[in-house]
């Protein structure tokens, strides 16, 4: 009979000094491997509770019983002809000596064999808690738990009429969600249902880190758009731009404008997160309220009307508009930028 092609993975597998993950196919193997790494750990410890194997399924802890009990009472028969069957064997037939030499009785007592799943296990810690926690009556497992995520979250809000821990921050948040309480409460519910991925930074938050990291990230994104943006502007057409909006800026004077900020600007804007205002003015310059290229122009967008040089500014921008116009998306580009957040937190914010 040939080899096993991967002979000495498999054995190393077995090596209870080592780690490893295990992926192979269905039928491949695998659970065999699981019986030979138990087995002879079964030979290194003084009692067999002090080994634990946990699956996903009642169904795989029972055959993993099942297939362990099968191995012990085949090693007080033949050897297997094939080697990976003497392996098991071999392991077996140690681990019967030492259940003899130790008293274990395996095959009479075969719930010593610790394979649970992680219900299970997670319930046998459970069970052990002491006295003092108040945890209250034996646990079970809720195989939907929205009603009791929506309990939680009811009795976080509850606080707000009777007082209690956290009253202060739960008021906060409603006041940010104009006194919505029912999308608080879904909020606290859609939380807890992912608890897994924040509960453990609960006890280390640095907060002025998490707020530069955050803060960071607003920048990063902010840039990745003006960038974009940036790349859809000819570099031809960016003098005639500086020039209309620095002259419409001067048009607005008093007015409270995202243009304004293009008064006396000299070099073309930058993609960076502090460019961000000189990039809205842009904006501001060039599409109307809805979010598209602007068609007339008039003294509210810096363009007054009137003869001589007021005319000669607005034919400019007209003809700069239709050039404007041939790019594609350039003005959802523009729009887009509308809606970008602040790069930095103001501190009422990051209360929130």
């Amino acid at each position: 009979m040939s080899a096993i092609a991967d002979a000495s993975a498999r054995s190393r597998a077995v090596d209870p000094l080592s780690s490893f993950i295990v992926q192979a196919p269905a039928g491949s193997g695998k659970t065999e491997l699981l019986i030979q790494r138990f087995l002879r750990l079964l030979g290194t410890v003084q009692r067999p509770e002090e080994i634990l194997a946990i699956t996903f399924t009642r169904k795989a802890a029972g055959e993993m019983r099942a297939r362990l009990l099968q191995a012990l009472q085949a090693a007080r028969g033949e050897v297997p002809e094939s080697a990976h069957g003497r392996l098991t064997w071999q392991l077996a037939r140690e681990v019967l000596e030492r259940d003899t030499r130790l008293g274990w009785h395996l095959l009479d007592n075969p719930s010593l064999l610790g394979i649970q799943t992680i219900d299970s296990f997670n319930a046998s810690l459970v069970r052990r808690m002491p006295w003092i926690s108040r945890f209250g009556a034996v646990p079970q497992i809720a195989s939907d738990p929205v009603s009791l995520y929506r309990e939680a979250a009811r009795r976080v809000l509850q606080r707000l009429d009777e007082g209690g821990e956290g009253i202060a921050e739960v008021a906060r948040v409603l006041t940010h969600l104009d006194n919505r309480m029912e999308q608080l409460q879904e909020m606290l519910v859609a939380m807890l249902a992912r608890r897994d991925q924040w509960l453990r930074h609960l006890g280390r938050i640095d907060h002025e880190r998490w707020r530069a990291v955050l803060e960071r990230s607003l920048g990063d994104y902010i840039e990745g758009q003006l960038k974009a943006t940036a790349a859809s502007l000819p570099v031809s057409l960016q003098p005639e731009l500086l020039a209309m909006a620095r002259y419409a800026a001067d048009n607005l004077a008093g007015a409270d404008r995202p243009l304004l900020c293009l008064a006396g600007l000299c070099a073309w804007p930058g993609a960076r997160a502090a460019d961000l205002p000189s990039w809205l003015g842009l904006a501001d310059l060039l599409l109307t309220g809805s979010g598209t290229l602007r068609k007339s122009l008039d003294k509210n967008g810096g363009f007054p009307a009137g003869k001589g040089a007021p005319a000669e500014m607005k034919e400019r921008m007209k003809a700069l508009l239709e050039q404007l116009r041939g790019i594609p998306g350039l003005e959802a580009a523009l729009a887009a930028l509308r809606h970008l957040p602040a790069p930095a937190y103001p501190d009422s914010q990051w209360q929130v």
